[in-house]
């Protein structure tokens, strides 16, 4: 458990303090494809100790067999967090980082549409599945865990957006957690999660693209 926790919440830290010796601290598209490459790498190898090393199922991390309502649940789930966080922000005044925003959506449509999946499958395996299922176990509390595995889902997007702009990004982890908590169902996760950075990287070029913006 001990390295699986490792590879969920300390790998993506130091993820970043990585790649920024090869990169520095400027955006590119290499740099957000290592990160991809990496975040690939990470989540194979934490499947791999599941199986192999803690010779447990991938039920243990949340991952159910897909049923009818699975995919268009994620969906609305999407969408409605996407929604409430879009809110909340906007009632706190809050800004969200408008320059990384621009810069994301500029990449070409693969690129954007791997950093998507790329998120909803290795976010909410990492923090969802993994994480918060092995920290409720060690500390016998869903809630406790739940709000460790926010802190480090929080405190893991400082690289990209920094201090000033957390507050949406523990907004949206707050509701993607208690998605999780509701139905323990990875998959759905998975979707929502996608889908939310969808209509950011997406859906919302595409409107902006055809004038409807």
């Amino acid at each position: 458990m001990f390295l699986g926790l490792f590879l969920a919440l300390i790998v993506p830290l130091l993820t970043p303090i990585v790649d920024s010796i090869f990169y520095g601290t400027e955006q590119t598209s290499a740099r957000i494809e290592w990160g991809i490459v990496v975040h690939w790498i990470n989540l194979a190898v934490l499947i791999a100790v599941v199986i192999l090393a803690e010779r447990q199922s991938l039920t243990s991390i949340g991952l159910r067999s897909l049923r009818w309502w699975t995919i268009p649940l994620g969906l609305l789930a999407g969408v409605v967090i996407t929604a409430l966080a879009g809110v909340l922000v906007r009632a706190l005044g809050v800004s969200t980082d408008q320059h990384l925003a621009t810069f994301l959506q500029s990449l070409p449509f693969s690129v954007r549409l791997l950093l998507v999946v790329t998120a909803g499958v290795f976010e909410e395996t990492l923090y969802r599945g993994y994480a918060l299922e092995r920290l409720a176990s060690a500390f016998n509390s869903k809630w406790v865990a739940a709000a460790v595995t926010v802190a480090f889902f929080t405190l893991g997007h400082v690289p990209a957006v920094g201090f000033a702009h957390l507050l949406p990004i523990f907004i949206v982890s707050v509701f993607v957690t208690l998605l999780y908590l509701w139905r323990r169902d990875l998959m759905v996760n998975v979707v929502a999660h996608a889908t939310i950075d969808g209509i950011g990287l997406l859906l919302v070029p595409i409107l902006a693209h055809h004038g409807a913006l």
